[in-house]
């Protein structure tokens, strides 16, 4: 997937998020570009937040710090929307839906593409500063809606557009959130229903994120098999969302 390079609508000098949403837009992979910003300096200037996951060791299966699991996952978003294994596979579990146009669209003039990157990019940028003791374990309660809430006043000092501010939130808020239609067994339609409804319909963009954050778990542990089983699992929540979707998105306030 080509997607055109960012262009701000606007008069006057290249601004640090401009710098950030060129990296993101490509076109093909934007790892390495956002790997140049970060060895500069820059992309920590322009999300001070991200710094705090430098070095931040997660626990038992995590193979990278918080940060370096950030930047993975924009990485693993890279293998699953260029051509090639990863994209294959995932294109055929989901063969009935048309993946591009699920893809298309844009929010505050930003394509949702650039955007779902922008969401990998900063999903976890709140495990930091929600780092607790369990039990003796290392858990990060609500740091999805943590960093949301972080993030909406970082995006809006930046400028972004508040209809893309919204959806970059709700993709971190709700990053986890798949794994509780599933948790029990299957989730009814109300629930369902209402999962596409809080993330304004972008149900592929939020699973391509909780895919790709799967991906970046295990880093080069990652096998062909769980990404076959995470690729089924997006295939299933996508499908029950599309069979019980409304004509018009009615999300909740987001809590």
């Amino acid at each position: 997937m080509r997607m055109a390079r960012w262009r701000r609508c606007r008069l006057g000098a290249v601004t640090d998020l401009d710098r950030l949403l060129n990296a993101l837009s490509g076109p093909g992979p934007v790892a390495p570009a956002l790997a140049v910003l970060d060895k500069a300096g820059a992309l920590t200037e322009i999300i001070p937040e991200l710094d705090a996951g430098r070095g931040f060791r997660q626990p038992e299966l995590h193979y990278y710090d918080v940060l370096d699991r950030n930047l993975a996952t924009v990485a693993a978003l890279d293998s699953v929307l260029e051509p090639g294994d990863a994209n294959d596979e995932l294109r055929a579990a989901l063969a009935w839906l048309d993946f591009d146009a699920a893809l298309s669209g844009s929010f505050g003039g930003i394509d949702t593409v650039t955007l779902l990157r922008l969401s990998c990019l900063l999903h976890d940028v709140a495990k930091p500063a929600t780092a607790t003791r369990l039990d003796g374990r290392l858990r990060f309660p609500r740091h999805g809606p943590t960093g949301a809430e972080m993030m909406a006043t970082r995006l809006h000092q930046a400028q972004l557009a508040p209809e893309a501010i919204d959806l970059v939130c709700r993709m971190i808020r709700y990053h986890l959130r798949p794994r509780d239609l599933i948790h029990n067994g299957p989730a009814s339609d109300r629930a369902f229903r209402r999962f596409a409804a809080d993330l304004l319909g972008q149900v592929l963009p939020l699973m391509l994120l909780n895919l790709c954050d799967g991906m970046a778990v295990r880093g080069p542990g990652y096998t062909r098999e769980n990404f076959r089983r995470h690729a089924a699992l997006v295939n299933y929540i996508v499908a029950r969302c599309q069979g019980v979707a409304v004509e018009e998105w009615r999300p909740r306030q987001a809590s």
